[in-house]
């Protein structure tokens, strides 16, 4: 008889996870959320995974229920990674990382790349241009000149169009509020890391060696399609699937599109 595993709570080094689900914690799915969100942004993709796989989220340092430290760079953020794995005994994995999580995934998986069973990259950048980054900086520097209100209602604007606005406004709150709930120097600390990532992350992807999936919106304005097609180029075995008519928070905007393909590729990998 199948035991479904439940457990949450905060590590020693301070992040908060919750591990669960009724596939082995030996090789558990391991999500990384996207900046200024936190561990409940894959609660809609909880019902297609828990049932097979176990799954560990966990709030990045400095959002949701983990604490806030210092940081350095993006390598904060994979030394965190390292330590909760360890905490928890977990060497083999599958990876999941959308937008800053697929980055700290990048970086870590560059370092570790035995590691991983699977590696996949939902809506998240790699080896960017000036030109690619230019609006990244432009979002850092207005959050630090006037606070969180304006790039939340930018990322609203940016990642759900008017349609999707009508038709799930719920949805869209739910993301406004968390955005909104962010301490503003985390978010502003993490966010800088984001920008700054490439120079540490370079081409990480070409020592993958494992089945990788990257997934973009097809109208994603900052993690476009050319940049999934750059990261498959470096990947030795990549699926590329671009969504069509979806945009940064596809995972959120189309679940069921979402866990058909990420579901489906986890138990062709498992």
């Amino acid at each position: 008889m199948r035991e479904d595993i439940a457990q949450s709570g905060l590590s020693p080094e301070g992040t908060w996870y919750d591990l669960r689900g009724g596939g082995s914690p030996e090789v558990p799915v391991v999500m990384i959320h996207g900046v200024g969100l936190d561990h409940t942004m894959w609660e809609p993709q909880m019902p297609a995974l828990e049932e097979a796989f176990c799954v560990l989220r966990y709030d990045m340092l400095g959002h949701g229920r983990s604490e806030v430290r210092p940081v350095k760079d993006i390598t904060t953020f994979v030394r965190q990674l390292e330590d909760l794995l360890s905490y928890l005994g977990i060497t083999q994995m599958h990876l999941v990382g959308l937008s800053m999580g697929g980055v700290i995934s990048q970086a870590f998986a560059g370092g570790a790349p035995s590691r991983l069973k699977t590696l996949v990259l939902m809506n998240t950048v790699y080896r960017r241009t000036e030109e690619e980054l230019t609006g990244m900086r432009h979002r850092l520097q207005l959050t630090r000149e006037e606070g969180l209100a304006p790039i939340a209602q930018a990322a609203m604007d940016r990642w759900f169009d008017a349609p999707f606005k009508e038709q799930f406004p719920d949805r869209v709150e739910v993301i406004r509020r968390k955005l909104l709930a962010n301490n503003l120097k985390a978010y502003t600390d993490a966010y800088a890391a984001l920008v700054e990532a490439d120079v540490i992350v370079q081409d990480a992807l070409k020592q993958v060696r494992c089945p990788a999936l990257v997934l973009a919106g097809e109208n994603d304005p900052g993690s476009t399609p050319a940049i999934a097609r750059r990261m498959a180029d470096d990947l030795e075995h990549a699926e590329l699937a671009i969504l069509p008519g979806l945009h940064h928070l596809a995972s959120w905007e189309a679940p069921e599109t979402v866990n058909s393909i990420l579901s489906g590729f986890l138990k062709a990998n498992h």
